[in-house]
Order: C-alpha cells, then structure tokens, then sequence
C-alpha cells in the first residue's frame, strides 16, 4: 500500500511539474517519440500544429501499442487536426489508415468511437471498406454467434465485431456496398448477443436506402423482440 502511494504521488508531482512547463513545438514532438506516457499526454494535448508528414506520423504512432491514456489523448488531437482541412493531407497514407482502422477496435471505448470519426475523414473510402470486411469475416470464422457464452475471449470478439460494424455506417455514404456486406449482416443477425443485432439493424437500414438488396437482413430481424434492435425495424 506505501509503495501505491508513493508511485501515486510521484506521478501525481511529475505531472503538476509538467503542467507548469512550457514546451516549445520541437520539443512537443521529441516528447511524442519518447516514452515517457505523463509527459507526453500534456505534449499531446499541446501540439497545436503540424509541420510535416513526419510530425503527423509521430502523432499516429501513438495511436496504438501504448498506454490506454496516451492512445485516447492521442485519437482525439488526431480527430482534430484531420477534420481540418489544413492539415488532412498529412494523414492519407496506407500505413497511417492501417492505424486508424487498427483503433476501432481498441479495448477502449473512447478510441473507438475516436477512429470511427476519423474515419470519415480518410480519402481511400474504398480501401476502409474492402479492410473492414477481411477483419470482420476473420472475426465470424472465429466467433460463435450462437453462443450464449459470456467469456472474455467471446465478448473481446463481440465487441470488435460492433465497432466494425459501426465502422462501416460511418463511411457508408461514400462507398459501394454489396453481397460480401449482406452475407455478413445474415449472419450477424442471429447473433446470441442483441448489441451485434442491434448494429446490424442500423447498418441494413442505412445501407438499404442505397441498395434495396439490404432489406433482406431487416426481414430476418423483424421479429426480434429486443427494443434496441425494434427501432431500426
């Protein structure tokens, strides 16, 4: 317990002492290329400007593989700074998209709902799209959509599973959706667990307004008795 307080106030002293630095933009995106996660998280927040390609992907490397609070911080500095138009073209590469798409399901929820904004703002609609397939079909070759199981491993799998989902309603104004998506809503309409039904629902009824092909999977559903699921049928 005095080792907890101890490692707490340190921490809780470095980051009162950060706070009263003022860093200047080189130092900013030294601090995002080290490893010290208090301080970089106050830089993160800091960084008012991108001068490069370089200092952009600096920022996107910090979007996944580290410490929950620097990935979060970092997706929102991120969504910030693409939805500007100044600065969009600094986050198109393939390597950079990769990492997005890798956020969606990240174990924080916050991340998520980050990268399925950034999303949006990525110019290759189509590359998205075609990746979130391959991620959700290898996801439904290893999931037991009837399972009533509760395991980490079964809801870590659900929940990547919805993320993606919502994923593709996010970009679904921009792309061309087809059998390969209504094969999978079939199946992720029978799903044991009504969150994966219920975005099932909400993403063949956004995608049906474009392709009548898609109220199939509704009428799979019409007769599911979750109100979550009910309101997008």
């Amino acid at each position: 317990m005095n080792n907890l307080y101890e490692n707490n106030m340190k921490t809780l002293s470095k980051a009162i002492e950060y706070c009263d630095t003022a860093f200047s933009h080189e130092e900013i995106i030294n601090v995002l290329s080290s490893d010290d996660d208090i301080k970089k998280q106050l830089c993160i927040l800091n960084l008012n400007n991108l001068n490069n390609q370089s200092e952009a992907d600096i920022l996107v490397n910090n979007l996944i593989r580290h410490a929950g609070p620097v990935r979060e911080t970092a997706s929102y500095k991120i969504f910030d700074f693409i939805s500007n138009p100044s600065y969009n073209a600094f986050f198109q590469s393939e390597n950079i998209i990769n990492s997005f798409i890798s956020a969606v399901a990240d174990i924080n929820p916050s991340v998520s709902r980050n990268a399925v904004q950034i999303l949006k703002y990525v110019q290759n609609k189509d590359y998205i799209y075609n990746s979130l397939i391959k991620i959700i079909n290898n996801l439904l070759e290893n999931i037991d959509n009837e399972s009533k199981n509760r395991s980490y491993v079964q809801n870590k799998k659900n929940f990547s599973l919805y993320w993606n989902l919502e994923a593709i309603i996010s970009i679904s104004d921009k792309i061309t959706s087809g059998d390969e998506l209504i094969e999978i809503l079939k199946t992720t309409a029978k799903s044991s667990d009504y969150t994966i039904r219920e975005k099932t629902a909400k993403t063949a009824k956004i995608l049906s307004l474009k392709n009548p092909k898609f109220f199939c999977v509704i009428d799979i559903l019409k007769n599911d008795e979750n109100i979550y699921v009910k309101k997008y049928i």
